[in-house]
C-alpha cells in the first residue's frame, strides 16, 4: 500500500480506551470502591470476596461515548456453603442492597446480574460461589446464575489469560484490533455480541506487527454466518468497505481513505 492508516488505528485504539488519563477512569475507581466499601458493610461475612473480570479487567472495554452498553462487571462471592439459596434469592438481596444504597440510581434484575445504573457507566452485580472440588490439589470452581434456580459452572480468568497470552505473541496489537472491532460493532447497533467479538477475534492466527495489516485481516476472517441476516449484512458491508478502503490506499487517494475510514469507524 502507498500510504497507510497505520498510525490513524494507533490513535483510534488508543482513543477507544478507558486509560489512566481518561476522564472516565478516576470516576470508575470511585465508584468500584464506593461499591465494594459498600457490599462489605451491607454483607459482612455473607461474602467471602469481590472480583472485578469482563472487558474493563481486560482492557478491552470502550468509552460509553463509543459504546452505549460499556459495564463493569463485579463477581460477588457469597459464602454459599453456610447461606445456601438459590440464584434469584441472592439476586434480590443485591437488588435490595443497590435500592437501598444508591436510591437515585436505576436497579434491575438482569440473567445472571443486577444492574447499577451509575450516571458515567453501568455496574454489573454478578452472584457467584466457588467450590473446592480437589482430593489432592485445589481445584476451585466459580459458579453463577444460569436461571433462577440453578447454577451454571464458569471459568471467570481463563479468556482473559489466554487473551494476554495473545496479545503478547502478536506485539500487543490484538486487544487494539479488539476495540477498533467493538468500536465498528457498537457504531452499527450491535451485529455481534460483544464477548464473542473478542473471542473471535483473539482466536485468529495473526502475523507481523503491523495493526493495519491485522485490522484487516480481522475483518477479512470475521464469520459470515451469522443468526440474522441483518447481522450478516452488517458484515458483508464491513468488509466491503474494508475493500474499499484497500483500494484508496492503493491509489493514494486520501479524500477515500477518509471516507471509509468514516464509514467503518466511529471518528
Amino acid at each position: 500500500m502507498a500510504i497507510s492508516i497505520e498510525e490513524n488505528l494507533k490513535e483510534l485504539a488508543q482513543k477507544y480506551y478507558i486509560s489512566v488519563n481518561s476522564s472516565e477512569q478516576p470516576k470508575i475507581k470511585a465508584s468500584l470502591e464506593s461499591i465494594k466499601k459498600k457490599l462489605k458493610y451491607d454483607f459482612g461475612d455473607r461474602i467471602i470476596s469481590i472480583q472485578v473480570f469482563g472487558s474493563y479487567a481486560r482492557k478491552t472495554i470502550l468509552p460509553r461515548n463509543y459504546d452505549r452498553k460499556s459495564d463493569i462487571d463485579l463477581l460477588i462471592v457469597f459464602d454459599h456453603e453456610n447461606i445456601n439459596v438459590n440464584p434469584s434469592t441472592y439476586r434480590k438481596h443485591l437488588l435490595d442492597f443497590a435500592e437501598s444504597f444508591y436510591p437515585n440510581s436505576i436497579t434491575y434484575k438482569s440473567k445472571p446480574s443486577v444492574v447499577l445504573e451509575l450516571n458515567h457507566i453501568n455496574y454489573d452485580l454478578v452472584p457467584a460461589y466457588r467450590k473446592d472440588t480437589g482430593w489432592i490439589f485445589e481445584n476451585i470452581r466459580t459458579y453463577i446464575p444460569s436461571s433462577d434456580a440453578h447454577w451454571m459452572e464458569t471459568d471467570i480468568d481463563g479468556f482473559s489469560e489466554k487473551l494476554e497470552d495473545v496479545n503478547k505473541k502478536y506485539d500487543f496489537n490484538v486487544k487494539r484490533i479488539i476495540r477498533l472491532l467493538k468500536a465498528w460493532n457498537a457504531k452499527v447497533n450491535y451485529p455481534i455480541k460483544s464477548y464473542s467479538l473478542e473471542r473471535e477475534v483473539a482466536s485468529m492466527n495473526f502475523s507481523g506487527d503491523d495493526i493495519e495489516d491485522g485490522f484487516f485481516y480481522a475483518i477479512d476472517n470475521l464469520s459470515d454466518e451469522r443468526k440474522t441476516s441483518i447481522a450478516e449484512g452488517k458484515i458483508e458491508t464491513l468488509k466491503e468497505n474494508a475493500e474499499y478502503l484497500k483500494e484508496a490506499l492503493d491509489d493514494e487517494d486520501e479524500e477515500d481513505v477518509r471516507k471509509y475510514l468514516k464509514r467503518i469507524l466511529p471518528i
